[in-house]
């Protein structure tokens, strides 16, 4: 967009919308917000949170039931392996010992700014200049784009799931089970500086 002033009075009062426009400032928060959960409760920031850097999980002692199917003479059906609930009639219950697991770091959002940021300031300036100079507009359209990033980072990251994990899943997106993470990355644009 090409803009002609011509005359110093114009000029001056261009640069000063614009600095008005301008100053007032703003900045766009990226991620995941207070209001997305998981079904049980627990904050998708939270488990974004031990995905980003990693860390361990007590599992306390607790009763799973396994289901098998058996054929009519009495014998297991598959050699014995598990089924599916649905594809049982044959269910045990087994305690499981309190353990450990422990989630390695997957830095999709770290890799979200080394991977973008250098793009980040010719984006913003092109966004400036396509709303007019709209800081509030300019940062939406950054808010989707970085949001956007984001997401693909989550799809692509490693390290791959063990072995036992991609069987459970039925696929290897080590960041993607329910999907509910991947869904809640979103963007809130706000007045003022940012507070981190």
């Amino acid at each position: 967009m090409a803009v002609k002033i011509k005359g110093g009075d114009k000029l001056q009062r261009a640069l000063t919308n614009l600095a008005k426009k301008v100053e007032k400032g703003g900045h766009v928060d990226v991620g995941f917000f207070e209001d997305a959960t998981y079904p049980d409760g627990k904050p998708v920031a939270y488990i974004a949170s031990v995905q980003e850097f990693g860390g361990t999980v007590e599992v306390p002692e607790h009763e799973t039931e396994i289901y098998r199917s058996v054929a009519k003479d009495g014998s297991f059906n598959k050699n014995g392996k598990f089924v599916r609930r649905n594809k049982s009639n044959f269910a045990t219950t087994h305690t499981v010992p309190s353990h450990v697991i422990t989630i390695p770091a997957r830095p999709f959002m770290r890799n979200t700014v080394v991977n973008n940021q250098a793009d980040w300031g010719k984006a913003l300036g092109d966004a400036l200049v396509e709303t007019k100079f709209s800081v509030k507009k300019s940062l939406n359209v950054m808010g989707r784009v970085m949001s956007d990033q984001m997401r693909d980072e989550i799809k692509r990251i490693g390290p791959e799931n063990k072995p036992s994990t991609i069987r459970k899943k039925g696929f290897n997106r080590p960041l993607i089970d329910t999907g509910r993470m991947f869904q809640s990355v979103t963007h809130e644009v706000k007045d003022g500086p940012s507070e981190s």
